[in-house]
C-alpha cells in the first residue's frame, strides 16, 4: 500500500514552539525530523499559517518579529509543502453538519483529506467527528518504531 501524505495542523507546529507539554513537544520534534529527512510526505496550508499567526500573537503573546521567524522556518522547512486546495462549498456543509471550528471544516475539505488519501496529524479531536483519518504524533511514532520508540 502506498504511503499516505500527512497534513499538519497548527497545534503540531505550536507544541515545539511553546513547549507547554514536554511529551507532545518530543513527539512533534520526532515527526519533524522524519519530514526533514524525507521519510514521510507532509503538507500544510496557508490557512494553517494564518491560524499559527493568530494563536502566536493573541494567545501566546509572541512578538511580531518572532512570528515572522517562525513562519519563515515553516515556509523553508525541508520536505514540507504548502498546498492550498479547499472546497469552500464542502467546507460549509461540513461546518453545518458538525459542531467544529470553520477552519477545521475548511482544512477537511481538501480533496486528499476528505477522500482519506491523507492523514490529518493533529491533537484536535474535532477532526474525528468528520470521519477523516486523524492521528496524533504518538500514534505515528508507535507505528514507525514499534517497541523501539524513541519516546521511552
Amino acid at each position: 500500500m502506498k504511503e499516505l501524505n500527512y497534513f499538519l495542523d497548527s497545534n503540531i507546529f505550536l507544541r515545539p514552539l511553546v513547549k507547554d507539554d514536554p511529551k507532545k513537544t518530543k513527539e512533534c520534534e520526532i515527526l519533524f525530523e522524519r519530514i526533514k529527512r524525507g521519510e514521510i510526505k507532509a503538507f500544510t496550508s496557508n490557512l494553517i499559517l494564518a491560524e499559527i499567526v493568530w494563536l502566536c500573537s493573541r494567545f501566546y503573546k509572541i512578538e511580531k518579529e518572532e512570528i515572522i521567524k517562525i513562519l519563515r522556518s515553516i515556509l523553508y522547512y525541508r520536505n514540507l509543502k504548502i498546498i492550498d486546495k479547499f472546497d469552500p462549498h464542502l467546507a460549509l456543509e461540513i461546518y453545518r453538519k458538525y459542531n467544529i471550528k470553520f477552519i477545521d471544516a475548511l482544512s477537511s475539505s481538501n480533496p486528499k483529506i476528505y477522500q482519506k488519501k491523507a492523514i490529518v496529524v493533529s491533537y484536535d479531536k474535532d477532526f474525528d467527528k468528520i470521519g477523516v483519518i486523524r492521528k496524533e504524533p504518538e500514534d505515528l511514532i508507535k507505528k514507525w518504531y514499534g517497541k523501539k520508540s524513541p519516546l521511552h
